[in-house]
């Protein structure tokens, strides 16, 4: 029953909401059916109609009164109340349009500059996976001393799956790989991206395709049998033009034909963050693919390619399924010490794998979130600080209200709905300025071989999030002047008018404020000029070698299923034709160039003659394969002993070039040319230092001295290489020799696709230039924010200062003050809450290049010269802002100042 009526009390509760004008018709129709049976009732026991009436009116005990006890019994008094709260809210915003508009595009700027980075953390690190029931997907690595985030074999995968409880079920991927994509036999090939993944990988994922069906499980079980293939959304919509009898026609990948059994869902953007794969593979199919031809993808357990993840059954722990898995990886030492010495595995959250210690990305975001705050803060201050100067305008209206009766509570109420009605019009413009933020970033382009797409969007997370500030921000700008406007004195209110009583603490409020915004805003300026500092000095660091006159074009003649011989050959033949090309100095081929965004490969390796640590049986190195004439078309010096000649071939004794760097950590007192070392393990060949090269910077963000070490590419295959060629100091612009290259390409393979093709200072522009470049505009654009707010509001403290302090400034000028007292006098109080700004925010500021420091730039100590050039402006442009009006105030007419009320 209780449940019933409460049912049917609901139902009247939302109706006289939902229906409030109909309501009230109906209860004014009520209300007159009972008042004319009083006044009938009252003619028949003979009244006059009016005296009827009056009896009547008297009886109801006023139709008005019983109206208002109707609407209290229904409990959305609250709702009625917030209404009549905005209707006046609005008429009175009206009435000052200047400081109105003002108050809603301070907080337009400040949600606005806080959505943006709020929208790369959210991508970066907070998103969840584009599947059903992402919160128990977890990802399973494997862990060494050098990585704690390492990827598993083919046969670790199986093991790994068949031989854990923890999960509903276990799959595995590899990265994205550049394939060759023709939709028809004889057709060029163009390049696309592609994915192997296990046959459960679509259904352990919960994943239905748009078209078609997913991968079965048997469609992955024997090596090379199975060539199906699931198209992504976009490659589907682009390539066949959504066509849906695309399921069951034949493409060719790499040369070999694949049948399209189905098209993956729009929702359904991929597990990774900057790239969506084109085509999905079996793994099965890998033979194809595999970005390493001197291992067997499905028998070598250290050829680690794959990606394991898995759904966490429901009830078990991750602290149970992490000591599943350790005991597995114990197992695997055990069994394959070989293979697995010294390694792990753990599980790891979506969390933990986004903010990875080598990962900037995260870092960046995370930085520009605490500054979007703070320039929220800032804005918020500001807005706060002119409500408080608005409420005390309104001192005698307050008090009109709490003479008649209105509570303390009902008060605060009515103010913050003003709040509540510039915060959500703030909110709306935070909108349109995070959106064209959002937009720009987007804009942003990586020059990367495979397409990099820019996971930033302004999505329903992120209208949650404006939604969130722009109400947190109506609730910390209002809260306050609410809270001291409903502590006015009725009497004094009704008494002063707004004028404040001689005698009384005055502006406290506004000038805590005004020191917070000046803390907050010298913090934004002093790390947006550290981060340009710190990029800069890494811009000065140089690369070691000269990047002009470089031109760079990729290949991969997997893409068109050439074996090592014709991969040779072909690599052979082209560089032997470009060094023909008139114009051209040097020509060599790298696998990856310096400052490129691939990664380095790392190889282990042991030095002989040297006594190994007990706890390890090798050593990790990054290592770049590269032709003859490789260290003379960059200009790196052989500080030692020589490069790579042509007679360092497959046949001839194994040789290598390090860096000095290495030199100095293995061999610091001696020469290292000449010294033997085994790569990947002690009982390999054992490969001759024939040169020591000079130490360059290899990747951006290097701090410089990584130890390095060089093969020969003719002992050392590898697919892809990258082809440099130095022009003569006669051509300006590299770029020039393209078409020429093109030609060569043409002529050797008219299939052959270039994947890259740009001169080395375009890449040198994006990792020196236009990457830290966004970065430090944004942080700029930030500090400038808040510097422009922070003057704002010292200059309106000042102001309305001054303005409340015209009759006591008229006095001291009739009384014989001059230009400078005043100037003092007003200008006293700003340049104190100015000073003490400055301590606080000289405090803020270097918390913030303690935290730079410390995951950016991985440096020490305090960058004195960003003080130097920060605090001193800061101070120069809020002293201007005191300045201002203070000269103002020392214009005053005393006659003027004296008829003042």
């Amino acid at each position: 029953m209780r449940i019933r009526r409460w049912w049917s009390t609901a139902r009247l509760r939302l109706r006289s909401i939902l229906r409030f004008g109909q309501v009230e018709r109906e209860l004014d129709e009520e209300l007159e059916f009972h008042l004319h049976h009083k006044i009938e009732e009252g003619i028949a026991n003979g009244l006059s109609p009016g005296a009827a009436r009056q009896a009547a009116l008297r009886a109801m005990e006023g139709l008005e009164q019983q109206k208002e006890a109707i609407r209290d019994a229904r409990r959305v008094h609250w709702l009625t109340d917030f209404v009549d709260d905005a209707h006046y809210a609005l008429r009175s915003l009206r009435r000052t349009p200047g400081l109105t508009l003002f108050v809603v595009m301070t907080l337009a700027l400040g949600i606005g500059m806080t959505v943006t980075p709020f929208s790369m953390a959210d991508a970066l690190v907070f998103r969840p996976y584009p599947v059903p029931h992402p919160g128990n997907v977890v990802t399973l690595v494997g862990t060494s001393r050098e990585n704690r985030f390492d990827l598993f074999s083919h046969r670790e995968y199986l093991d790994i799956r068949a031989n854990t409880t923890s999960y509903d079920d276990v799959l595995a991927s590899t990265a994205l790989v550049a394939v060759g994509f023709s939709p028809d036999v004889g057709m060029p090939a163009r390049v696309r991206t592609a994915m192997m993944v296990s046959g459960n990988y679509f259904r352990a994922l919960d994943v239905e395709p748009t078209l078609g069906r997913a991968f079965r499980d048997d469609e992955d079980a024997v090596r090379g049998r199975d060539a199906v293939a699931v198209l992504g959304p976009d490659f589907w919509r682009h390539e066949f033009d959504g066509d849906p009898s695309v399921v069951g026609r034949t493409i060719r990948l790499n040369g070999r034909a694949f049948t399209v059994i189905g098209v993956a869902p729009e929702a359904f953007t991929g597990m990774l963050l900057f790239s969506r794969p084109d085509v999905y593979v079996p793994l099965a199919m890998a033979d194809a693919f595999s970005t390493n031809p001197r291992k067997d993808f499905f028998r070598d357990r250290d050829d680690r390619e794959v990606s394991v993840k898995a759904r966490l059954k429901s009830g078990v722990s991750l602290a149970s399924a992490r000591s599943e898995l350790a005991a597995l990886a114990t197992r695997f030492e055990r069994d394959y010490p070989e293979e697995t010495a010294d390694r792990g595995a753990a599980v790891r959250t979506r969390i933990e794998m986004r903010t990875q210690g080598d990962a900037v990305e995260w870092k960046f975001a995370v930085i520009f979130s605490v500054l979007g705050i703070v320039v929220l803060l800032v804005a918020c201050t500001n807005v706060a600080g002119l409500l408080l100067s608005r409420a005390r305008t309104r001192r005698r209206e307050i008090a009109v209200r709490l003479a008649l009766g209105a509570g303390r509570f009902r008060l605060i109420r009515l103010l913050l709905t003003e709040s509540l009605i510039l915060g959500c019009a703030g909110g709306l413009g935070g909108l349109a300025v995070g959106y064209g933020g959002i937009t720009l970033l987007r804009r942003f382009s990586i020059p990367s071989e495979l397409p990099v797409e820019i996971p930033f969007r302004m999505d329903g997370r992120m209208l949650t999030a404006s939604l969130v500030l722009a109400l947190g921000s109506a609730l910390v700008c209002g809260l306050a002047p609410a809270l001291q406007s409903s502590r006015a004195d009725v009497v004094t209110g009704l008494k002063s008018a707004d004028v404040d009583e001689p005698g009384q603490r005055r502006l406290w409020g506004r000038s805590a404020l005004v020191v917070a915004q000046v803390a907050m805003s010298l913090m934004l300026l002093t790390a947006s000029f550290l981060m340009f500092r710190g990029f800069h000095r890494a811009f000065l660091q140089g690369t070691g070698f000269p990047t002009d006159h470089l031109l760079l074009a990729s290949f991969d003649p997997r893409l068109l299923q050439y074996d090592a011989d014709h991969t040779e050959q072909f690599y052979t033949r082209l560089a032997e034709r470009v060094r023909g090309v008139p114009g051209v100095q040097r020509v060599t081929l790298t696998q990856n160039p310096p400052l490129g965004l691939e990664d380095f490969e790392r190889v282990a390796f042991v030095p002989d003659g040297l006594e190994m640590p007990r706890n390890r049986e090798t050593f990790d190195v990054s290592m770049d394969t590269i032709g003859e004439d490789y260290f003379e078309t960059l200009g790196i010096p052989v500080v030692r002993g020589r490069g790579f000649l042509a007679s360092d071939t497959a046949d001839a004794p194994r040789v290598a070039v390090i860096n000095e760097a290495l030199a100095r950590r293995y061999w610091p007192d001696g020469d290292a040319v000449g010294r033997r070392v085994r790569l990947d393990d002690a009982s390999a060949t054992p490969v001759e230092i024939v040169g020591v090269a000079r130490t360059i910077k290899y990747r951006d963000g290097d701090p410089g001295g990584t130890p390095f070490l060089y093969m020969p590419r003719t002992q050392r295959q590898v697919s892809r290489l990258v082809l440099m060629v130095r022009a003569r100091a006669s051509m300006a612009d590299p770029i020039a020799l393209m078409p020429a290259v093109r030609e060569i390409v043409h002529a050797l393979d008219p299939n052959m696709p270039m994947l890259q093709a740009r001169s080395y200072d375009d890449l040198m522009r994006y990792s020196t230039v236009d990457g830290p470049g966004v970065a430090v505009r944004l942080v700029g654009t930030m500090g400038g924010g808040g510097l422009v707010l922070a003057v704002a509001g010292l200059y309106g403290l000042v102001a309305y200062s001054a303005s409340r302090r015209t009759r006591e400034i008229g006095i001291r000028i009739a009384l014989g003050a001059v230009v400078g007292d005043v100037l003092r006098l007003v200008m006293g109080r700003g340049l104190a809450l100015v000073g003490l700004g400055t301590l606080i925010g000289l405090a803020l500021g270097f918390g913030v290049e303690q935290l730079m420091n410390a995951m950016l730039f991985h440096a020490g100590g305090v960058d004195l010269v960003a003080y130097l050039v920060v605090v001193p402006s800061m101070c120069l442009v809020t002293m201007l802002a005191t300045y201002v009006p203070a000269r103002r105030a020392s214009r005053i007419a005393p006659t003027q100042a004296l008829r003042q009320e």
